[in-house]
């Protein structure tokens, strides 16, 4: 599937791979991405408190005595990456494979803010237009090289020039320059509050390489073996039979406490064996017969067999993305609020996400948040979300003096969740006093007819649980399908991109998350998670929606 076009769709570049070994989407839209204005200075130093919170911690596989060294891990991927230049592609399976061998500047701690991994710190000034970031002077590349300033200039410049996320920040960006053997400035047009949390993404990285291995390729993907500076290094890539990584003898870890992606990194493992298997049966067979050590985005419908298999632990990913409907505010009925309000009053969520996931294990109705980690807000839409309230419905029908014309909810089986959900969401709206008719149509049908607001009253998608709330929530943009185009929403999104210091972005969320609940453009029905396996001798995996690795992990017993 082309690049480009993924990057319209709107869901998660991880979430729905995981749940259902679908394609991973990512939603991203070029408008809601510029930023303006001015913002008050701010640095990132060492990892704060707060990141030690929960949200990274691991399951049951996780510590269980003290680590061991060595031995190798098996993993059943989904399959062959197209690439191991991680700037080169959003693929998953690249991110997978990648981010235990390259490194970034930064890294996401378990509340989704960045903190130093290769950097020690960052400093804003001139207005929030120039960034300054310290490197550390111990890190080795895996040729033995040291890193040096500009190796990370040269690498900076590649991803703001072919790297998605990259090309989104580095549009407000005028230069990156080394000003000495271990500092890097970049000079921007216009403050970015993105700027850090993008350079930390571990999905079409920024990651830090030499210098040489940059002027050779230039822009093109990078086929020499990688070289990073990651706890675990590149051994062999034979397709269609297995990648092996092993550790990194030279690499030396930050002394923060580990959280998340960030923190200390410790290689335990001698090797890791990633090996391309399709299929999620043969990957559990697999596990089941201890083939494989960990399997990767299986399928929700073998959770059963998973849990009542000794010795195989899953790994829910938590929080993996959100369940939405989508109106059209542009035209037809729900360009009225009243209309969008008795849609969210007949609707009971819960229903509608047991059938749409099944098992509790996947699903939670318990937060009304449009965000994640730091921008994570529990309170605002309280009361309005998943409240049920068919009578209140009723009468917000009878004021708009609805006729019974049937609206058109759009939703696909390519993701069996989005149509059994709607089944279940065409019944109680029905109850409420809405005629429904159900618009089945495949996945791709579905994308291209979204964009004419003539052919659907709303329409059901994913949002993914992504790093910084503006890249994987595109319905806040005026362009994009449901057209919800607030003036409040628009000059609230310009002010929270724009701004740097974390404070600022909170408070502007919490006004952006309040007028969502108040304008209603959307229903968020509840949260799902994926999850992952792992055999019970795999301790120290912390499952993380943002990448699969392996370092802090190791083998309990080993052959």
């Amino acid at each position: 599937m082309d690049e480009a076009k993924i990057l319209q769709d709107g869901l998660s570049r991880r979430d729905l791979l995981r749940r259902a070994g679908a394609v991973a989407l990512a939603g991203a839209t070029a408008s809601l991405l510029a930023a303006c204005g001015g913002a008050a200075s701010t640095t990132t130093g060492a990892a704060s408190s707060a990141t030690a919170a929960t949200s990274g911690k691991a399951t049951s596989s996780a510590a269980v005595g003290g680590p061991v060294r060595g031995g190798t891990l098996k993993v059943a991927e989904i399959g062959d990456p197209p690439t191991l230049d991680p700037m080169a592609t959003t693929a998953t399976v690249t991110q997978d494979d990648t981010i235990n061998m390259y490194e970034s500047l930064f890294a996401l701690d378990s509340q989704q803010l960045p903190q130093p991994l290769l950097a020690t710190g960052a400093s804003w000034s001139n207005g929030n237009k120039t960034l300054t970031i310290p490197l550390r002077t111990d890190v080795q590349f895996h040729d033995g090289s040291g890193m040096t300033a500009d190796d990370v200039a040269a690498s900076l410049k590649r991803w703001f020039t072919i790297a998605t996320y990259g090309q989104q920040v580095g549009k407000a960006v005028v230069d990156v320059k080394a000003t000495g053997s271990h500092t890097v400035v970049i000079d921007l047009n216009a403050p970015s509050g993105a700027l850090l949390t993008y350079m930390a993404d571990p999905n079409a990285m920024a990651a830090i390489m030499p210098k040489k291995l940059i002027d050779k390729f230039g822009d093109k993907p990078i086929t020499d073996p990688p070289i990073g500076t990651g706890p675990f290094m590149y051994k062999d890539w034979k397709p269609n039979a297995y990648l092996k990584l092993v550790r990194f003898a030279n690499y030396k870890p930050v002394s923060a406490p580990a959280s998340a992606q960030a923190g200390k990194r410790v290689a335990y493992l001698d090797e890791i064996d990633i090996l391309p298997v399709p299929q999620a049966t043969t990957r559990l067979a697999g596990l089941q017969s201890g083939e494989y050590d960990f399997g990767a985005q299986m399928n929700g419908d073998q959770y059963s067999q998973v849990t009542g298999t000794p010795g195989l632990v899953p790994e829910i990913i938590k929080p993996s993305g959100w369940y939405i409907h989508v109106f059209n505010n542009k035209q037809g009925i729900f360009s009225n609020l009243k209309a969008r309000q008795a849609y969210l009053k007949a609707l009971s969520n819960k229903p509608i996400m047991e059938s749409a996931f099944g098992p509790q294990a996947f699903w939670s109705v318990s937060s009304p948040t449009i965000a994640y980690g730091a921008f994570t807000d529990n309170t605002d839409g309280t009361g309005i979300y998943n409240t049920q309230d068919v009578a209140g419905a009723q009468k917000l029908l009878k004021e708009i003096h609805y006729d019974g014309t049937p609206i058109r909810l759009m939703t696909t089986t390519n993701y069996s969740w989005m149509y059994k959900g709607s089944v279940v969401a065409q019944s109680q709206l029905e109850k409420a006093g809405f005629k429904v008719k159900l618009n089945v149509v495949d996945w791709a049908t579905l994308v291209a007819q979204r964009n004419n607001p003539t052919v659907y009253d709303v329409f059901t998608t994913g949002v993914g649980s992504v790093v910084y709330p503006s890249l994987g929530l595109p319905f806040l943009s005026p362009t994009w399908p449901g057209f919800w185009d607030d003036p409040k929403v628009n000059a609230l999104m310009a002010t929270f991109l724009s701004t740097v210091g974390l404070s600022g972005r909170q408070a502007t969320w919490r006004e952006i998350q309040k007028r969502y609940y108040a304008d209603v453009p959307s229903i968020r029905l509840g949260d799902y998670y994926g999850f992952d396996v792992a055999r019970d001798v795999v301790k120290g995996f912390v499952p993380d929606g943002a990448g699969m690795f392996f370092w802090n992990v190791w083998l309990s017993q080993q052959a």
